[in-house]
């Protein structure tokens, strides 16, 4: 037990650092938004980058692996559409963000540090958080772009897409970390201290920042229909989710471990507070968005810790 602990306390503990130093105005909206730009733009590309240039080329070209996590997201995208929809009678865009609350992995500020400690390398993390970037992302905002719009969605955002993707520092940085790998190219050691003297900020920054934007939202309670739709979306992210990824990985993509495990745990992740962040953008579904997020943080502390020991990652 302790060993688990030992994997998923630290990084919990500084979201609660953060939360805390959030709740009690000790750190005010601008450092917040000032670690989360420097932990995304600056750190975390660097981490991404060194991680990637050293990734095996099997790993990067795994389909299986991919297609497990992707069926199973799209799996639990779906069955919190239906929720939201059916059952809570949603519009089009809140029902999006529902499928994003309920599927979306927070592969980055937590994702990576669990499965770094838990499999001793980020591989299996940075591939889902490219496939999420470039495939899941804009998907979302493609689809909430077309219903506010009523269809009118421009042929020039979509040809803008290539350049803005390619512009983002997180893709841009794994994507050039995959050509080192591919074409075996070895990072010179000057770059390869520098980078890494940035990229090991990314992670605590990005947790503490993580705990700053949960400890500034708005977590006022929602309509009593509200809060079944967060109860909802929560148990669709933390247990439904990496029940999914089991099955479809194992029975369907006969996936061996440690690939098995990785794509459990990397269900098994939290929200994303992008859910929260394009929830803001579009001036929808808030309130749920954040109570997902936050109490989503909250149970895959547990949930997260149980995976580990049933799996047997940790000794």
């Amino acid at each position: 037990m302790l060993s688990v602990l030992s994997i998923t306390a630290p990084v919990f503990l500084i979201v609660a650092l953060g939360y805390v130093c959030a709740a009690r105005a000790f750190l005010n909206e601008g450092a917040q938004k000032t670690l989360s730009l420097f932990a995304l733009y600056c750190a975390l590309p660097c981490y991404l980058f060194l991680a990637m240039a050293k990734v095996p080329r099997d790993m990067i070209v795994n389909v299986d692996y991919i297609g497990a996590f992707a069926v199973s997201m799209g799996m639990v995208a779906v069955l919190g559409g239906l929720i939201a929809r059916r059952f809570y009678k949603r519009d089009n865009v809140s029902t999006i963000l529902a499928m994003m609350g309920a599927c979306y992995t927070n592969s980055s500020f937590v994702g990576i540090p669990i499965i770094v400690m838990a499999l001793g390398q980020p591989g299996p993390i940075v591939v889902i958080t490219l496939f999420q970037v470039l495939v899941v992302t804009t998907t979302i905002l493609t689809s909430i772009e077309i219903h506010q719009k009523h269809g009118a969605f421009s042929l020039r955002a979509l040809r803008e897409f290539p350049r803005t993707v390619l512009l983002n520092p997180l893709v841009g940085g794994s994507l050039l970390g995959v050509l080192f790998a591919v074409f075996s190219v070895p990072v010179p050691i000057v770059l390869e201290r520098t980078l890494r003297l940035l990229g090991d900020a990314s992670i605590p920054c990005g947790l503490f920042a993580l705990g700053l934007s949960l400890g500034a939202m708005n977590l006022r309670t929602p309509s009593s229909g509200g809060k079944g739709l967060v109860c909802s979306l929560v148990v669709l992210k933390t247990l439904v989710h990496p029940a999914l990824a089991w099955v479809i990985g194992h029975y369907v993509f006969h996936l061996h471990d440690p690939w098995l495990n990785a794509v459990i745990l990397v269900a098994a992740m939290p929200t994303a507070v992008n859910n929260y962040i394009f929830a803001q953008r579009y001036n929808i579904f808030v309130q749920e968005s954040s109570r997902v997020v936050f109490w989503s943080a909250l149970v895959s502390l547990f949930t997260l810790s149980a995976l580990l020991g049933v799996l047997g990652v940790v000794t």
